[in-house]
Formats: structure tokens, C-alpha cells, sequence
């Protein structure tokens, strides 16, 4: 599935990271040891090599699509830095940006398996009712609305529907939040998620999959991470034009410095040019913003809060008073003893013995 080809997307970028880093490691110890300059900067060129290929695909598509953005543009600035020798210095730049797009790239896995556990919560098999009473088993695709499937104590819902014969306690914390289960009974409305606690139920079945209520919360979460807020768009349209000026700057740095009369400074033209394109690198301002928007939605979808955009995640942060409607929104449902405090002629045992008796009666 999807998941799982991220992961693997992911363990192969974290293996050319790590690969390149090794090599620029073992460069950089060399030089510190005081090695043979040509000897030191070898492992640092095949580390570079390593990590700036797959960049340079990237970047070359972004700008063939003509949006480059700061991630063309430091492409750019390690390959000239390649171009001039400086190969440690290439690599950890290479290397940064690496690293920057694994916390992006591990951020957004944490937010889709945040959305894939939600999606387990419902069954990828029914139960289905056959006109003369026999149960079968069979895949979601096969039911459509008006099918009767039977589900069982102990098992989650697979569809959206209305009771038809059974009775039940049902857990919605799932969908509602609320802990404490509902009484179901021959008409009630149920949910695909959900969980069947204490009885056998026979459900007409009302929607399927992506048609349910948790389906189409999967939808808009989905959606809301997808979508980019205002100021991300602004960051990103801004980086399209920004890439053509600093190039040009750039170039202009070049230029002017190799029409120097002082030899020492035409030397450095193409040092000064490459710095131009690393200092305005605005990297961490087009990484920072995605990768707090991704880890918002992972965590929120992990404590069960739908965002539906995020324009709401951004307003959030002007929130400074919140109003809750009920206490069941506070609360976990899961009730336990913090603290014994008996009068002073009965002792502690015989206080939690009492509770005791009275949780089994």
C-alpha cells in the first residue's frame, strides 16, 4: 500500500544520506589529521557524487516545470561548488538539504500512518445476511446499500446502517469522543469504526467504505494535509522568482569580480558567486512551514481531532480561550483510584476491599 512504499522510499533515501555522510566524514577526519589534501578531498568528491545526483534530477524537473524553488537553487550551489573543487564543502550542504527533506519526508509517514490507523478501524470483511438467514463472508466492495450484515460482540462495524433485529452497547469514542457506550436497539442509526461490545446485531447496511461517516473523515483529513495554507503558497510562488534573482545577482557577483584589477580578487570570483547562491538559500523558511503543518495533522489525527483545513490550524495559534461544551470532551472515560482516604477507624485495605466489592456488584 501506500504506506508502505513511503517506508521504503524513505529507508532508501535514509541509506543514500547516510552512505554520503560516511564518505564526507572520513574526508573531513582526514583533513583534520592533516592528510594529503588530494587524499582527503577524494572521499569527499564520491559523497558529493552520491548525494547530489538525485538532487540534480529533482531539481532539473522543477525547473522544466518552470517553478524552481530553494531546493534548485542550493542543487545549483553544490554543483558549483563541485565544479570549483570544494568538495567538503558541496557534501554538507548536499547533506543538509537531505536532511531537511528526511524530517519532512518522516513527518508526512507519521501523518498518513496516523490516517491509516484510523482506516483499520474498520473491517475489510462482513458478515452478509443471505435472504434465507445463512451468513457468508465477503468483501466491502460486494455490499451495497439495503445488504444486511450481522456483526458480533467484540468486533468493530464495517458499515454505516440502521439496526434491524439485536440489541447493544456500542463505543463511538472513535468518531464522537464520548467514552461511555450507547445503548443501540432496533432503529438506531450506527457507524462503520465503531465497536460492538455486548450483543449481536443485525444491520441494514446505508453506506460503504469511502461513503461512511469515518470514510469521509479519512477524506477531509486526507485533504486538509494536501492542501497548502496562504502563506505557504505565498513562500512558494515567492522561491519561483526569487531562484532568477539570485542567479542573477550571481552572475553579476561573478562578472564584476572578474573584471577586478587586483589578480587575488579574480581568484575568488567563482568562491563568491557560489556563496551568493548558498547564503540566499532560503531553505529552512520553505522547510519549516510543511513540516509543522504535517506534524500538526499527525498528532491531531492520533489524539482523534479532525482539522478540515488549514487555515483553522493556522488560526489556532491566535486561540487564547477555548470553550468546551461538555465535560465528556475533557475526559478519557477510564476511571481509576488516585487516592485513598479513609476515616481514621477503618484502614486502607478495608477501603479498597469495599470498592472492590462494590465495582463486582
Amino acid at each position: 500500500d501506500d504506506l508502505g512504499t513511503n517506508a521504503v522510499g524513505l529507508e532508501r533515501r535514509l541509506l543514500i544520506a547516510m552512505s554520503g555522510g560516511v564518505f564526507l566524514a572520513a574526508s573531513w577526519i582526514g583533513s583534520i589529521l592533516g592528510s594529503n589534501a588530494l587524499v582527503s578531498q577524494f572521499p569527499a568528491a564520491i559523497g558529493s557524487i552520491i548525494l547530489v545526483i538525485p538532487l540534480l534530477i529533482g531539481a532539473w524537473g522543477e525547473i522544466s516545470r518552470g517553478r524552481p524553488s530553494s531546493d534548485s537553487l542550493a542543487s545549483l550551489a553544490v554543483l558549483a561548488a563541485m565544479s570549483s573543487e570544494m568538495y567538503l564543502a558541496a557534501g554538507f550542504l548536499a547533506l543538509f538539504l537531505w536532511m531537511a527533506n528526511l524530517i519532512l519526508s518522516r513527518t508526512a509517514w507519521g501523518a498518513q500512518r496516523a490516517i491509516r490507523e484510523l482506516i483499520d478501524l474498520t473491517p475489510d470483511i462482513a458478515r452478509l445476511l443471505d435472504a434465507d438467514g445463512s451468513e457468508r463472508e465477503v468483501h466491502l466492495s460486494e455490499l451495497t446499500p439495503g445488504c444486511t450484515v450481522r456483526v458480533r460482540p467484540g468486533e468493530n462495524l464495517p458499515v454505516d446502517g440502521r439496526i434491524i433485529a439485536g440489541q447493544s452497547d456500542i463505543n463511538q469514542a472513535s468518531l464522537t469522543g464520548e467514552a461511555v457506550p450507547i445503548e443501540v436497539s432496533p432503529g438506531s442509526e450506527v457507524y462503520a469504526g465503531t465497536a460492538n461490545l455486548t450483543g449481536q446485531i443485525d444491520i441494514e447496511v446505508t453506506a460503504v467504505a469511502g461513503e461512511t461517516t469515518i470514510g469521509k473523515v479519512e477524506s477531509l483529513i486526507r485533504e486538509a494535509e494536501s492542501s497548502k495554507t496562504q502563506r505557504q503558497e505565498f513562500i512558494e510562488q515567492l522561491a519561483s522568482y526569487y531562484f532568477w534573482v539570485v542567479l542573477m545577482v550571481a552572475a553579476l557577483v561573478w562578472f564584476f569580480t572578474t573584471r577586478s584589477t587586483d589578480e587575488a580578487i579574480q581568484d575568488q570570483a567563482a568562491i563568491r558567486a557560489i556563496t551568493v547562491l548558498v547564503v540566499t538559500c532560503p531553505g529552512g523558511l520553505l522547510i519549516s512551514h510543511p513540516t509543522a503543518m504535517v506534524a500538526a495533522f499527525a498528532a491531531s489525527a492520533r489524539l482523534g481531532i479532525m482539522i478540515k483545513q488549514t487555515r483553522t490550524l493556522e488560526a489556532a495559534a491566535d486561540v487564547d480561550t477555548v470553550i468546551m461544551d461538555k465535560t465528556g470532551t475533557l475526559t478519557t472515560g477510564r476511571f481509576e483510584v488516585s487516592r485513598l482516604a479513609p476515616v481514621e477507624a477503618s484502614g486502607g485495605a478495608d477501603l479498597l476491599q469495599a470498592a472492590a466489592d462494590g465495582e463486582q456488584s
